[in-house]
């Protein structure tokens, strides 16, 4: 008798610590939905940002290159193969920043629309000066974003004009 109420002891004290055990989980489940939510929220607001300012920064590079070409400080072979680079900055920011591509791997998914290739596009960039080569030859975002800065900047461009006219 006494070893029956021991077994049934026993069994009510591990169901009774199974039914706290199973509350604290969904308790823990319901924090972390919670969390899952709200993290999902952050980076909806996170992407949906990236391509609000990757769509600005595409339309500020293309109108400082259509300024260049106004100005007549860049060739127009140059202009069209920089106007298609500048014309992916959106693309290929987001495509880096959502899947962790590089910005060579991103260059070479537009190649199917375009007439260029990635041995135009490394052929036009080792023509640039420095400013445009090093960063990107970093094959990132930030180097490839830097690059575009400095492919559409008046400064590279009147400086580039200085030394070959001075040469």
């Amino acid at each position: 008798m006494v070893l029956m109420f021991s077994i049934s002891g026993l069994l009510l004290l591990s169901l009774i610590y199974s039914v706290l055990r199973f509350q604290a989980a969904q308790k823990e489940i319901k924090i972390l939905k919670y969390q899952v939510k709200s993290l999902d929220a952050h980076s909806r607001f996170s992407l949906s940002a990236l391509l609000l300012l990757s769509a600005q920064l595409q339309r500020i590079y293309i109108a400082r290159l259509e300024n260049l070409q106004a100005h007549a400080l860049i060739h127009p072979d140059d202009f069209a193969i920089a106007k298609f680079i500048i014309s992916q900055v959106e693309f290929i920011i987001v495509e880096c920043c959502e899947k962790h591509a590089t910005v060579e791997e991103a260059l070479n998914k537009t190649f199917e629309k375009a007439g260029y290739n990635m041995a135009q596009i490394n052929k036009y960039i080792a023509k640039q000066p420095s400013e445009v080569r090093i960063p990107w030859c970093q094959n990132t975002v930030g180097g490839f974003i830097s690059a575009c800065y400095n492919l559409t900047s008046d400064n590279v461009r009147i400086k580039e004009t200085e030394e070959l006219q001075s040469a």
